[in-house]
């Protein structure tokens, strides 16, 4: 019978992890990291702060190429996880487009 206990109770345990859902913060950070991975040296042009709401906040270089800054953007609009994008251009200079 305590067997039958103790795995009931470890079942239970292992169901419930799956069970709790992330937060909005979790999933935003998720989703920028998944979308920032596919870019080299992004930690040289972009700064970013999550919001426990979801929203992101974005402080790219400030002359990053405009056609690589949309991209990002829009990539960030479009994910289903992230709530909102503040985005702007204000960080300092980056050596990459020099």
């Amino acid at each position: 019978m305590k067997i039958k206990i103790l795995i009931l109770l470890i079942s239970l345990s292992l169901f419930s992890n799956f069970c709790i859902a992330e937060s909005k913060y979790d999933k935003a950070h998720s989703a920028i990291s998944f979308i920032l991975f596919d870019y080299d040296n992004v930690n040289e042009f972009i700064t970013f702060k999550i919001r426990n709401s979801g929203y992101i906040d974005l402080s790219f270089a400030n002359n990053i190429p405009d056609d690589l800054f949309l991209e990002i953007i829009q990539k960030l609009k479009k994910h289903p996880d992230v709530k909102g994008v503040l985005a702007g251009r204000g960080g300092p200079t980056c050596s990459l487009w020099r």
